[in-house]
């Protein structure tokens, strides 16, 4: 019978089907839009998860609610049950009068009743157990999102057991101390339990229960409790006594030490036995007594030593080591620099180191007592984590004592990486790092600000024979602080090629600026560097204008060569796009091929590459910009492109960059500039997001300040201490420079003309020719190159009149229109043909 029904209801399903097809079809756009509706509102929910909006409601719902309770319940217990009165009527339906409806609860009735409930009903004091689970529930809901399940489910046991295991005992205590009170200590629900156990076990296997219970908790919540149980003993904790098995594998490692150490020990017994002979000799009077000179015995290579654990008494040693002193090598000011070949400032000389002050160092003794007090917090923190370890080596620098231990056998690596706050904790001290492993030592590093820093003075760097050695290796050496050893930290920036600097306010940055630059401005004369400085603060390089005629750089319309207008920034990054471009047509069109700069003026210096035919020394262009983020904030993305082109190509033209900000945000730094800035100085940094912006890793948010930096450069991260400079060290050295030869005016950068915004065709007037115009012309078609800045550079000329000349040029037509940032075409391709041009004119 049913399945003709079935076929019967489908024919005349389909007959109906062809009948209201209309109907149909509006049916199910209905149903279409109803479930658009439905999974568009459950996508909507789904975002509003994704965007923490959910949770955050429910834990302010449920804070509501625990707010309420939490003060029902204390107000109830402060009654001294003076609302017990008013709860039982309304149970039992009665309706109170006016003047009986005044409660001493906060929430009145219904708070008194929700109290009772809590309290008397549920597990008494123990309710307050849940209570803190509820607020820890709440609290990571709304404010620490991203919790485990599983450690919510693991609080929920602990605090759980806390409340059942009160809620009994409170309830025994009431029992066997009875009291009239309107209160129930342990709660219905806790009278229940305690009844059950008492009538199982009786009285003495209820004090058992709640004390083993009480303790097994303890030990699987608390290690030093499970240290406790397992050994009890309050005196000091005995070492386990070595088996059979383990003394014959002790006695076989003994008889395969190094014949040195053989060697050493019957020395020593050589010794005792003489002093032993001696003693007797001079009891039986047959030796007189005289001054015996020491016995040196000569010490090998200073080697690790790993001590055993299981020797009881035995103190861990470890070596200290104290940075060496400061070697440095005063100014010569009788004998004269020696210049290269080349050189147009002779009567030109650096400034000299006595410009800068000493700082007082403070006590270069080594504190072995702060040392010995860290080494031991060290030990016992990881101890009390189940990691021992053994100290071997302690490095005391200016500001940070490097700790160096070897873990036990079994102990991962990892885990003591995570152990930076628990001995920042243990130390009672911030800027605690731990570099695990040390790279090529087999050991872990922990670094340990010291109690009393030293101050790094500028002239140690600069003074240092180590600076002096380098100086002359490097093509643009900077000393910018100590490292942990004490020993300068000096790095290339020709090897960068480009620095990125960050840390936030206050921690060193500008200082750091100032040291770069006082690098530089000691290692190069003013032909052989020019600085781009953009300070958007207007205060942090106005200092250095007084040299705008030896070591900057500007544009040609500009007054002032530091630039502080946010709106010429991009013109001056455009403007050094010109001057590579310009610069790599010049290398490629030299003698002897060359691939940088450095191999083009060894060239110009060695007389290959001669003066009267255009070629010159090119000084290296550095450019710094203190404030980065504010610079992207207001001028926008179009400061970028410029920078990443400079920071893919510019190196071998001599233009470097040196960028820093006081906030590194993924929007400030890109990926873009991130890429092509692979050296870093990260000062410090308030949070872990900000130093992985910058070094790709935590540790810039452990240091500790002033001045303390890693430096990063694709290898391992290197802790200098930045050398201080003040003020009037940088003032007396601006002096010194601005009162030396100078080339006359700051280096004027190519002219940066936006598109669309040419003035149109040039026009040649015989009369307004210029008395170099010939000269000009001759030496752009032997050079076959068309740039303003060329002219500018081989005819000693101001930028408006190499403007002007090569405005005229145009007219002519001996050279094309401008094209971009490349250099013009030159229409007259040999001297002929330009002379005969040259008569016609």
């Amino acid at each position: 019978m049913g399945k003709p029904t079935k076929q019967a209801s489908g024919r005349g399903a389909s007959s109906r089907g062809k009948s209201a097809g209309r109907s149909s079809r509006s049916e199910g756009e209905v149903f279409a839009w109803i479930s658009r509706s439905i999974s568009g509102f459950f996508g909507h929910v789904s975002t509003n998860y994704r965007n923490r909006r959910i949770p955050v409601v429910l834990g302010l719902c449920l804070l509501a609610f625990m707010t309420v309770a939490l003060f029902s319940v204390l107000t109830f217990l402060l009654s001294k049950g003076s609302d017990q009165s008013l709860i039982a009527p309304l149970a039992e339906g009665e309706v109170l009068e006016e003047s009986s409806r005044s409660t001493a609860n906060l929430f009145g009735i219904p708070g008194a009743r929700l109290a009772d409930y809590l309290f008397n009903r549920l597990l008494g004091w123990g309710i307050f157990f849940l209570f803190a689970y509820a607020l820890y529930f709440i609290y990571h809901l709304i404010w620490r999102p991203g919790e485990r399940i599983l450690r919510y489910i693991s609080r929920f046991l602990l605090l759980g057991f806390l409340s059942l295991w009160t809620a009994i005992a409170m309830s025994a205590l009431q029992h066997a101390f009875p009291s009239d009170t309107f209160l129930v200590w342990g709660g219905t629900q806790g009278v229940r339990l305690y009844r059950y156990i008492q009538d199982s076990v009786g009285s003495a296997g209820l004090v058992v229960i709640l004390g083993f219970s009480l303790l097994i908790f303890a030990v699987l919540c608390n290690d030093r409790v499970l240290r406790t149980v397992q050994s009890p003993s309050i005196s000091k904790p005995q070492f386990k006594k070595p088996s059979f098995l383990e003394r014959i594998e002790a006695l076989f490692k003994r008889k395969r030490e190094t014949e040195y150490e053989v060697g050493e020990e019957e020395d020593a017994n050589a010794l005792q036995d003489e002093d032993a002979w001696r003693d007797e000799l001079k009891e039986d009077g047959n030796l007189r007594d005289e001054e015996e000179e020491p016995f040196i015995q000569p010490t090998p290579q200073t080697r690790y030593s790993y001590p055993e654990h299981g020797d009881e008494g035995d103190e861990l040693q470890m070596i200290v080591e104290q940075a060496p002193e400061d070697d440095l090598v005063e100014d010569n000011h009788f004998s004269p620099e020696p210049t290269n070949p080349g050189v147009l400032l002779a009567l030109y000389q650096k400034p000299s180191t006595e410009l800068l002050r000493d700082y007082e160092q403070g006590s270069s003794e080594i504190d072995m007592q702060e040392i010995e007090l860290n080494k031991q917090r060290i030990i016992d923190t990881l101890a009390s984590f189940k990691m021992r370890v053994t100290p071997m080596k302690a490095t005391v620098g200016p500001t940070v004592t490097l700790y160096e231990v070897v873990p036990d056998s079994g102990i991962k690596v990892s885990r003591i990486k995570t152990m930076e706050d628990d001995i920042a904790m243990s130390l009672k001290s911030e800027g605690v790092r731990i570099i695990a492993p040390m790279p090529g030592q087999g050991t872990i590093g922990i670094e340990v600000p010291n109690s009393l820093p030293q101050t790094v003075s500028m002239r140690s760097i600069l003074a240092s024979r180590k600076f002096k050695e380098q100086q002359e290796k490097m093509e643009l050496p900077i000393g910018i602080g100590k490292t942990i050893t004490n020993e300068p930290f000096i790095f290339d920036l020709t090897k960068m090629p480009h620095l990125l600097i960050a840390g936030a306010t206050g921690q060193g940055k500008s200082v750091g600026l100032n040291a770069l630059i006082t690098s530089l401005l000691y290692s190069k004369r003013p032909e052989e560097l020019k600085f781009v400085m953009v300070d958007p603060k207007m205060l942090e390089f106005s200092i250095y204008e007084e040299i705008e005629k030896h070591f900057l750089a500007k544009l040609p319309d500009s007054d002032k060569a530091i630039i502080t207008d946010m709106s010429r920034v991009v013109a001056t990054l455009n403007s050094l796009c010109i001057e590579m471009d310009n610069r790599y047509h010049l290398l490629q069109h030299a003698g002897r091929a060359v691939r940088n700069i450095k191999e083009y003026n060894e060239q110009v210096r060695s007389g290959e590459l001669r003066r009267i035919d255009g070629h010159e020394i090119l000084p290296y262009i550095v450019l710094i910009v203190d404030e980065f983020a504010d610079l992207m904030m207001t001028v926008g993305k179009e400061v970028e492109q410029p920078i990443a082109r400079l920071a893919q190509k510019a190196r071998a033209a001599g233009i470097h960059m040196v960028i820093a900000t006081q906030r590194p945000s993924t929007d400030v730094i890109t990926g873009l500039i991130k890429a092509n800035f692979p050296a870093r100085i990260a000062f410090k940094v308030f949070s872990m997001v900000d130093s992985r912006t910058v070094l790709d890793s935590p540790g810039a948010n452990q240091l500790i300040g002033r001045g303390d930096m890693l430096f990063y450069q694709g290898k391992e991260m290197v802790r200098v201490q930045c050398a201080f400079m003040d003020t009037p060290e940088t003032e007396a050295i601006v002096s010194h420079i601005a009162h030396q030869e100078s080339t006359g005016s700051a280096l004027i950068l190519p002219e940066y003309v936006p598109e669309g915004e040419d003035g149109g065709a040039k026009t040649f007037n015989p009369n307004e020719k210029d008395s170099l115009f010939d000269e000009v012309a001759r030496m752009v078609v032997q050079t076959q190159v068309g740039s303003t800045s060329n002219i500018q550079r081989k005819f000693n000329i101001g930028y408006n009149r190499a403007g002007r000349l090569m405005d005229q040029l145009e007219g002519a037509g001996i050279v094309g229109p401008q094209e971009g940032s490349k250099p013009r075409e030159v229409f007259i391709k040999d001297q002929i043909s330009l002379e005969e041009l040259l008569q016609r004119l």
